[in-house]
C-alpha cells in the first residue's frame, strides 16, 4: 500500500515506517499550530517560544498517534496475530496485520485497544494540565491541545465505519450475532462508506460555505474512508477464495533454469524477444543462484550486452524472494504485493521446482469467480 516510505526504527520488536505523505501532514499541522492556534491563544508569546512549542506539539500529537497504533498491534501480537510492522502517513497511522482474527472477541478487543489509548493519553494530558496551568503556562498549553487531539482521535476513530476502529467493533458485533465473517465485513464496509459519503458531503458543504481547507480536508477523508472501506472487502473476499489453496496447485513447472554464462545479447534475442516470460531464475544442475528480470537489463547500456553475463547482474539468491510449494497462496500473493514484483521462483531444499505469477493468480481468481466456486 505505502510504496514510499522508509523506515525509521522499531519498537518492541515491531518496525516502524513513515510514509513520504506523512511530512506533508507533520508540515501543515507545525505551520498551523506554530502561525495560528498557538499565537491567537497567547498573543504575547514570542515567536520563538510559539514555534519551539508548535514543533514540540506536533511530534507529540503523532507519537500519540503511533501509540494509539501500538495498542492494536500489541494486543494483536499477544492474541497470536503476526504485526508485520506500523506506517504513519497523511490520514494518521496504520498497524498492518497480516492476518484476520479468528474469533468475534479477539477482533472486539483488538479494534478497541487503540481508541482505549488516545482516550487515556487525553486523561493523563488533561491531568497535566491541570497540574501546570498556574505554574508554567507553555507546557499547559502544550497539554491542554494534546489532551483535546488525543481525545478527538479517539472519537472519531470509534466512528462505527469500517475499516475505522469502531467499524472493526461493529464487524466483531455482527460476527458473533451471525458467526459469518464475510457477510459481517460486506455490512461493516457498507455502513463504513455510508459514513465516508457523510464526510464528502460535508466537505461539500464546508467549501461552499467558503471554509475550503476544512471542506477539502474533510473531502479527502470521506474519499480515503470510502476506498478504505471497499478495498478491505474485496480483500477480505480474495482471501476467502484463496484460502486452502497452496503455490503447488497453480505453479508453472516447466521452467527451465538459464546458465549463469549466457550473455545479455543471447539472453535477449533467444529468449525474451521470442516469448513473454519477463523473468528468469538462474543456476545449473537444479540449483539456484539467483534471479534475472528484465529490471536488471534495462540498467545495463545495450552496447554492453554482448560482454555482460547473466550471472553479472542477478539477483543473488541471498538477497531473493521465493516460496515454497506449501505457501498459502494467499500469502505467496501478499508478498508477490509487497516486493512489487510479478513473479516469484518456487523453491524447494534448494532446488527450482517452478514460479508462480501474478497472471497465474489473475486467472486462478476469476475462474474460480466465474464458475461461483
Amino acid at each position: 500500500m505505502f510504496k514510499n516510505r522508509f523506515r525509521v526504527g522499531k519498537i518492541l520488536g515491531i518496525p516502524i515506517h513513515i510514509d513520504a505523505t506523512w511530512v506533508l501532514i507533520f508540515v501543515w499541522v507545525t505551520w498551523s499550530l506554530s502561525a495560528s492556534y498557538f499565537p491567537e491563544r497567547y498573543p504575547y508569546w514570542s515567536p520563538t517560544l510559539t514555534w519551539s512549542l508548535g514543533v514540540a506539539s506536533s511530534l507529540l500529537f503523532f507519537a500519540s498517534v503511533l501509540l494509539h497504533e501500538l495498542g492494536h498491534a500489541l494486543i494483536a501480537r499477544a492474541q497470536g496475530v503476526h504485526v508485520q510492522d506500523i506506517t504513519l502517513f497523511i490520514f494518521g497511522g496504520m498497524a498492518e496485520i497480516t492476518d484476520e482474527p479468528k474469533k468475534p472477541a479477539k477482533e472486539f478487543t483488538m479494534a478497541l485497544a487503540g481508541p482505549l489509548v488516545s482516550l487515556a493519553l487525553s486523561g493523563l494530558f488533561a491531568a497535566l494540565h491541570l497540574l501546570t496551568r498556574h505554574v508554567n503556562e507553555p507546557i499547559a498549553a502544550l497539554s491542554l491541545f494534546l489532551g483535546s487531539v488525543n481525545l478527538s482521535l479517539g472519537i472519531f476513530n470509534l466512528i462505527p465505519g469500517f475499516p475505522l476502529d469502531g467499524g472493526r467493533v461493529l464487524r466483531a458485533i455482527l460476527w458473533q450475532a451471525r458467526h459469518d465473517l464475510t457477510w459481517a465485513t460486506r455490512w461493516a464496509s457498507r455502513v463504513g462508506q455510508a459514513v465516508a459519503y457523510v464526510f464528502i458531503l460535508l466537505g461539500i458543504v464546508h467549501a461552499f460555505a467558503g471554509n475550503w481547507v476544512n471542506g477539502l480536508w474533510l473531502t479527502l477523508i470521506g474519499l480515503f474512508l470510502d476506498n478504505a472501506a471497499r478495498s478491505s472487502y474485496y480483500q477480505l473476499t480474495l482471501r476467502q477464495l484463496l484460502r486452502g489453496h497452496l503455490v503447488r496447485d497453480i505453479m508453472r513447472r516447466e521452467c527451465a533454469l538459464l546458465p549463469p554464462q549466457l550473455t545479455l545479447d543471447v539472453l535477449v534475442d533467444q529468449y525474451i524477444l521470442r516469448g513473454t516470460q519477463r523473468c528468469f531464475a538462474v543456476g545449473h544442475q537444479g540449483k539456484v543462484e539467483g534471479l534475472l528480470t528484465i529490471h536488471n537489463i534495462r540498467e545495463v547500456p545495450k552496447a554492453e550486452w554482448p560482454f555482460i553475463r547473466v550471472a553479472d547482474v542477478l539477483i543473488p539468491l541471498e538477497k531473493l524472494r521465493f516460496v515454497e510449494p506449501d505457501t498459502p497462496l494467499w500469502e505467496a500473493l501478499q508478498q508477490m504485493t509487497s516486493e512489487g514484483v510479478n513473479q516469484l521462483p518456487v523453491i524447494s531444499n534448494g532446488q527450482l521446482v517452478g514460479m508462480i505469477s501474478r497472471e497465474d493468480l489473475i486467472t486462478f481468481i476469476r475462474n474460480r469467480a466465474e464458475l461461483g466456486v
